[in-house]
């Protein structure tokens, strides 16, 4: 067809408008070049999941991320916090032992923290490595560094730690970095 001559064929993210997936052209038809179909800012488990799926429907998928895949969630809140509380839920066994028969030396039992430690942070480097490994799997390109919205419309700076600064563009960009709640005011609201 000469109207496609020149011009890219890429799959539409229709699963943002909840279709079938359909081609589109980018021809010179008011279209623009983009570098990716779909950037995702923020690779928590709810960016990471978009990216993934929206990967699987042929779009060409980025992700940003400034710290550790996963968020908060699996880096510094649920995962690593569940360790600790497994550890604290068995010391308290431990502590409650005799008022069930069970009987130990005095000082048998030794709490060694550093170790623990050492094991949850390995636990989490593990669930980071998986989160990069399926990325990878499901071709999406991962970016290190801080996005901001560019002056253009579609356009994402990207400063690298390194300090290097790239732009590029999405035809559409999903934030998912996350947020902080929000207390409303109230007597006894924050404090419970």
């Amino acid at each position: 067809d000469a109207m496609l001559q020149g011009s890219r064929i890429r799959p539409s993210l229709a699963f943002l408008r909840g279709g079938k997936s359909q081609l589109m052209s980018t021809a010179n038809g008011g279209s623009e070049d983009f570098d990716f179909d779909y950037l995702v800012i923020g690779a928590g488990s709810g960016g990471i999941a978009s990216a993934r799926r929206a990967a699987t429907y042929g779009a060409k998928v980025g992700v940003v991320e400034k710290a550790r895949l996963g968020g908060t969630c699996v880096n510094v809140g649920c995962v690593p916090k569940k360790v600790m509380w497994n550890a604290a839920s068995i010391a308290e066994i431990l502590h409650d032992m005799h008022h069930y028969g069970f009987q130990s030396p005095e000082d048998a039992i030794a709490f060694d923290w550093s170790f623990i430690k050492k094991n949850r942070d390995k636990y989490v480097e593990r669930l980071n490595g998986i989160y990069d490994r399926n990325l990878l799997n499901s071709g999406v390109t991962k970016f290190i560094g801080t996005a901001s919205l560019g002056n253009d419309p579609n356009s994402v700076v990207i400063d690298e730690h390194e300090g290097d600064k790239k732009t590029i563009k999405a035809k559409h960009i999903l934030i998912a970095t996350g947020g902080y709640p929000v207390f409303p005011e109230g007597e006894g609201i924050k404090e419970n």
